[in-house]
């Protein structure tokens, strides 16, 4: 997903939008930090999801607006090439980093619930959009002529309440990261390496798609 989410977004498709408002590059940080987090399931080891731990926390931040969206581009893709580098040294290796100095049950322990609070912070993608940003967007965007759109979160990210792909997208990685989320407790400390979750798969790809589908649509005249 994070792949696929990152080749479109510096696609020809969105050019425009990145010369006309500099804002959408906050698409740039989604696509990179959702990357991360699925490249650290098959890393299963303590530094590797750590990196992704705090990977993973750049989600709720770039979604509140907080800071600027291409610093924080810049920040997921530094966090991105060290966890290259640490997974790099470590198959070189043939050996985790830490492994002597963590005992195997905190390891077990990390693996496991880290990549579970990844991808509940990912899920703030949504819920940070739907509680924080929503609900006040309209106000902004409505203050004096253009005033708005230097006030609050409107500073770091665009208005999107009239974007439909916005909302399907949203709510669907949210369910996913919860779906996600609930497998690996099934799965447990996977010791036996077991493959992907198998219905996280398969939702994984219809987010993809039906996201891809509602792109044109706007609900511009239907929202106020």
């Amino acid at each position: 997903m994070g792949i696929m989410y990152l080749l479109f977004w510096i696609s020809p498709l969105t050019y425009e939008s990145f010369t006309t408002d500099p804002r959408w590059t906050h698409n740039w940080a989604y696509s990179l930090i959702i990357l991360t987090i699925g490249a650290s399931f098959y890393q299963k080891t303590v530094v590797s999801r750590i990196i992704a731990f705090f990977q993973a926390l750049l989600m709720p931040i770039t979604a509140s607006g907080a800071f600027n969206s291409t610093l924080m581009t810049l920040v997921a893709l530094a966090i991105l090439a060290v966890w290259i580098i640490v997974v790099l040294i470590e198959r070189v290796r043939d050996s985790p980093l830490l492994l002597e100095r963590v005992s195997k049950r905190t390891q077990n322990w990390i693996v496991m619930h880290l990549i579970i609070v990844c991808w509940l912070l990912v899920a703030h993608m949504g819920l940070v959009f739907f509680l924080g940003r929503l609900p006040f967007e309209s106000q902004l965007d409505t203050i004096g002529t253009g005033i708005g759109q230097s006030l609050g979160f409107l500073i770091n990210l665009p208005p999107e309440r009239f974007d439909l792909v916005t909302y399907v997208f949203d709510i669907n990685l949210t369910i996913l990261a919860v779906l996600f989320c609930y497998e690996q407790f099934k799965v447990g400390y996977n010791l036996k390496d077991k493959p992907w979750p198998k219905i996280s798969f398969w939702v994984l790809w219809f987010t993809i798609i039906l996201g891809l589908v509602f792109i044109p649509i706007s609900l511009e005249g239907i929202i106020p």
